[in-house]
């Protein structure tokens, strides 16, 4: 009985590490191109009015021409966990580095922005902060 007790929380983990990975890949690919109505899903719901408001100057302003995720950090209910022990978790930090151009600036920069997500009803939702990126 233990067996499959461990077997279906690995199982667990498994999915909501795969469910995140799905979402952080799906929520940058729009973002980098600008398609902000296929990024807001990923929104947390609290944050997505903001969002929204910010989106036009977003894509007026900003040019992403790279970008690379440096780590993820997991936590469960606040407490960091590590990265081989499969215990469940409800909040990542996406650390991304990228190399971009703010408007009317035409100068490259290589800001390292930290990219937080929730678990929010069973999918997870980033909680975006675009004035790192407009700054």
């Amino acid at each position: 009985m233990f067996v499959f007790a461990s077997c279906e929380t690995l199982d667990r983990y498994l999915k909501t590490q795969k469910d995140l990975d799905l979402s952080i890949k799906a929520y940058n690919l729009g973002f980098e191109s600008k398609a902000i109505d296929r990024t807001a899903p990923f929104v947390h719901p609290a944050h997505r009015a903001e969002y929204m408001e910010k989106s036009l100057e977003l894509t007026k302003r900003l040019t992403i021409f790279d970008s690379t995720i440096l780590d993820i950090k997991f936590f469960n209910n606040g407490v960091k966990t590590s990265i081989g022990s499969k215990e469940e978790f409800d909040r990542a930090i996406v650390v991304i580095r990228y190399q971009l151009a703010v408007l009317p600036s035409t100068t490259l920069k290589n800001p390292t922005i930290e990219q937080e997500w929730v678990l929010h009803q069973e999918q997870w939702v980033t909680i975006p902060n675009i004035s790192e990126f407009l700054d």
